[in-house]
Parts: C-alpha cells; sequence; structure tokens
C-alpha cells in the first residue's frame, strides 16, 4: 500500500512523500507563501507514474484544508498528466482550481 505522508518544513513549505513499503518512491514540494498553492518541484518512480497524480492530490488536498482555492504546478516533467487532469499552461506554469483537480480525470475530455 502507498502512503502519502506530509511532512512541515515552515510555515509555508510543505514536502509530500509517497511510500510503498517504507521505502519513498516519489515526493513533491507545496509552496503556501503565495496566493496560489504552488507545486514547484516533483519526483517519483518512473516505473510508477500513477505516484505523480497521487502527490499531487495529496499536496492540494492539504492546500484545500488551508483555504485555498487555485493550484499551480510549475513542473515541466510531468506537463502531460496536468494537461489530463485540467490544468491550463500559462506563462506561470499550470494553473487549475483545487476542487477540480481532487476530482478526477475519468470523466474530462
Amino acid at each position: 500500500m502507498i502512503f502519502f505522508k506530509s511532512t512541515v518544513k515552515d510555515n509555508n513549505t510543505v514536502l509530500f512523500e509517497a511510500v510503498e513499503n517504507e521505502l519513498s518512491c516519489g515526493e513533491c514540494t507545496l509552496d503556501l507563501s503565495e496566493k496560489n498553492a504552488v507545486i514547484d518541484s516533483i519526483t517519483f518512480d518512473k516505473e510508477k507514474p500513477f505516484l505523480a497524480e497521487g502527490l499531487l492530490k495529496a499536496a492540494y488536498n492539504y492546500a484545500a484544508t488551508k483555504n485555498f482555492y487555485m493550484g499551480v504546478c510549475k513542473c515541466e516533467n510531468i506537463s502531460a498528466l496536468l494537461l489530463r487532469i485540467g490544468f491550463e499552461k500559462t506563462e506561470n506554469g499550470y494553473i487549475s482550481d483545487i476542487p477540480s483537480i481532487l476530482m478526477g480525470s475519468c470523466c474530462k475530455k
């Protein structure tokens, strides 16, 4: 089973880690210092691409509990996933509202 563990680094930065069998297999960093919740880095086992979506959802769910509505992701290494789950590409990265991110990708174009 995969767990998504959060570690608060400071008031504005939270590290999310995907843990399977007590081994880290991915992580991302959430920055809450701006008006939007921003993920600026993500790494994961390339043989398990579903980890990226899990990390994003764990991070943005956390951001929603802190009253953030919009999410921004600046990770070019997952651009196809971001577009698939409803993000729009802008000059500052990819952006979407957090409820849409958490809704899932089965019903989107």
